[in-house]
């Protein structure tokens, strides 16, 4: 008697969960969970088996190939899990399985070896009040750390994990936003845990990164340190999930599933009835929303661990001239150097000049695959930071004489203009192009953790999780970069970045000093950031919220068309929104658009977008479902469906 299996392929939309295929006689220890290459058409695809059965199909079935997992890679919680991606973020099943399955990149070490004591710190009483509440609260509960910079929330949960550890035979899995700035952490994980650690993240290779997908498969690793994609650790029994910086928007995917590790996470813990943490200095408007309603449980730390105090914070008016640094901060620089303190500064901008003007024709240059300006960066090229594209500068030299003015400042031009002013310095800059390699990151910040640096400068990446004695001043150049974006949380990551750098400084027993430099000093995002006034800026945002119904007053769901022909992702959506648009005026359902996306050119793709408010997603994503399945997609044209987006560009 011929057996099936039923496979979910790795595949973007189709009517099809599984398609059915034959199981040769030779392939006796086929299971549930293992993946298979299998025909379809003329090509090969690989696929997640998800039964087995003797019930011939009423179509022509073809042979598996080949089986290439020897037993199943997935358990029956993770496939759970996927059928509920599948339905909730309007995805694939087979897309849904394979953000599961491990596919790492290249080779990583932290490049530090492990530091400090295997003996636990002593918390002191805000920390042991919060740890101990966590540790005594009822399974299925979520709880948000809501502590100032350098409050100790680490030790809070390796506390936590400690405890799991020795007094359950539970898991638990640890979500950092991203591995190059979660340094300290691993170090401390590793001297407490040793054995019982395995790393699931993108930088390790291949090879590396599967080796302990299946340690924590068989059990043998019960603390499951990542980003985003180690939520979907295959634990056998999962007891605790913390989200350190859970406000950070890298633990959003953006290829499909669009799935959110905090959703993904408040999915498990309901599967295990195991506990969520949460921890933040700046929470998402959302989670503190929820847990001033009790739908979340609020721990507060109100102080720094030890002895150490918030730094003292100035806004100061940038002047309009030409000098990277302004007199203020320049100075305090210049005072702290001959202290033999260390400084960290803040430029979010990459490259040299993020302005190329043509003076002839008085206009900025344009990169021509997208709309977006090319940046200058040193080594001779004009970049755009958007798809990639590059050209000669010196051509462009040539052909425009005397024409071609470079304007505004980035971290390459900081670095230069620092090492003019205080030669020989010890000054290292860490940004998407000083990095291209990850372990240049830890070594910069083992040299800066070891005093072997004067100055750190850098983008958003070094604004959290250096945790540096000696760094006694911070300066932000340029600080209204990200205030004028078209989108409803520009101000929340504008507040969070600079609450968040501000808290590198100051953090041993001398006190910590932050200089702000922007155009716009009374924007009240600067002055409750100075103030590191969380409390009043949520009270303030959430009314802006709730007057234009963004989350957490309403849900969102995006619908983004994208095509080389303009003339046919414009036309696709349009006729899209026709589809969509009928729904019952009860549900409270309101479409914007469709419009152009802010970034509406994006490598030669023209985009536009629909967004849907509504304030129940359930009721209408079946209605979508059903809708765009039935759609008949024009060639070149993609739709992107992305349920609760964390940005509108």
């Amino acid at each position: 008697m011929i057996q099936y299996a039923d496979i979910a392929l790795n595949l973007p939309f189709r009517s099809e969960e599984t398609l059915t295929y034959e199981i040769p006689p030779t392939m006796k220890n086929l299971q549930v969970g293992c993946r298979v290459e299998v025909p379809l058409r003329k090509r090969k695809e690989e696929g997640v088996v998800l039964g087995m059965h003797y019930n011939m199909p009423n179509y022509d079935t073809k042979q598996i190939l080949r089986q290439i997992d020897k037993f199943s890679i997935l358990t029956e919680d993770q496939i759970t899990l996927a059928y509920w991606m599948k339905d909730y973020y309007l995805s694939t099943l087979g897309e849904c399985l394979y953000k599961m399955i491990p596919a790492g990149r290249r080779n990583q070490s932290t490049g530090l070896a492990p530091m400090g004591s295997p003996d636990l710190l002593v918390l002191n009483d805000e920390q042991k009040i919060v740890y101990e509440s966590i540790r005594d609260s009822k399974e299925n509960s979520i709880h948000l750390i809501y502590g100032i910079t350098g409050s100790g929330k680490t030790e809070i949960y390796i506390h936590l994990l400690h405890d799991l550890l020795a007094n359950t035979e539970k898991s638990a899995i640890l979500l950092v936003p991203e591995i190059s700035i979660s340094v300290q952490i691993l170090q401390r994980l590793e001297v407490i845990f040793e054995n019982q650690l395995a790393l699931l993240h993108s930088s390790l290779k291949t090879s590396e990164r599967f080796k302990n997908y299946l340690s924590v498969l068989r059990g043998e690793k019960r603390i499951i340190v990542g980003t985003r994609s180690a939520i979907f650790a295959p634990v056998k029994d999962l007891g605790l999930i913390i989200l350190d910086e859970e406000h950070d928007s890298s633990y959003k995917e953006h290829s499909n599933p669009r799935y959110h590790a905090r959703q993904i996470a408040q999915q498990r813990i309901k599967a295990f009835h195991a506990r969520l943490v949460l921890g933040s200095a700046t929470p998402s408007i959302e989670s503190f929303y929820f847990a001033k309603r009790d739908v979340i449980q609020l721990h507060r730390i109100t102080r720094r661990a030890g002895n150490a105090i918030l730094p003292e914070v100035t806004i100061v008016r940038k002047r309009e001239n030409n000098e990277v640094v302004g007199q203020d901060l320049l100075f305090k620089i210049k005072q702290r150097l001959e202290r033999k303190e260390q400084v960290v500064i803040l430029l979010n901008r990459r490259g040299y000049s993020p302005l190329v003007y043509n003076k002839k024709t008085e206009k900025f240059l344009e990169c021509p695959k997208c709309t977006s300006n090319l940046c200058y960066h040193t080594k001779g090229r004009v970049i755009c930071h958007l798809c990639g594209y590059s050209e000669s500068y010196q051509k462009l030299l040539k052909d425009n004489p005397e024409s071609i003015e470079l304007m505004g400042a980035g971290t390459q031009k900081l670095e230069e203009y620092l090492l003019e002013k205080f030669p020989g310095i010890r000054l290292e800059r860490l940004d998407q192009d000083s990095t291209s390699k990850k372990e240049i990151f830890f070594e910069v910040i083992n040299r800066l953790i070891h005093k072997e640096l004067d100055i750190l400068t850098g983008t958003q990446m070094i604004a959290k999780g250096l945790d540096a004695e000696g760094v006694t001043l911070v300066g932000v150049i340029n600080a209204s970069t990200g205030l004028g974006l078209p989108d409803f949380r520009a101000n929340e990551r504008v507040f969070a970045l600079l609450t968040q750098v501000s808290g590198r400084a100051g953090r041993g027993e001398k006190r910590g000093e932050v200089i702000i430099e922007t155009m716009n000093t009374d924007h009240r995002v600067f002055q409750l950031a100075k103030e590191q006034n969380y409390e009043t800026f949520f009270s303030e945002e959430i009314l802006v919220r709730k007057d234009l119904a963004y989350p957490p007053f309403s849900r969102l769901i995006r619908i983004v068309s994208r095509s080389k022909n303009e003339e046919r992702s414009r036309e696709f959506l349009a006729k899209v929104f026709t589809e969509i648009s009928q729904f019952p005026s009860e549900l409270g359902i309101r479409i914007l658009g469709p419009v152009e996306c802010p970034f509406y050119k994006i490598d030669q793709n023209f985009r536009n977008h629909i967004l849907i408010k509504a304030r129940q997603l359930e009721p209408i994503k079946e209605h979508l479902r059903e809708k765009l399945k039935t759609l008949s997609y024009p060639s070149g044209v993609y739709l992107e469906i992305d349920i609760d987006p964390i940005d509108l560009v």
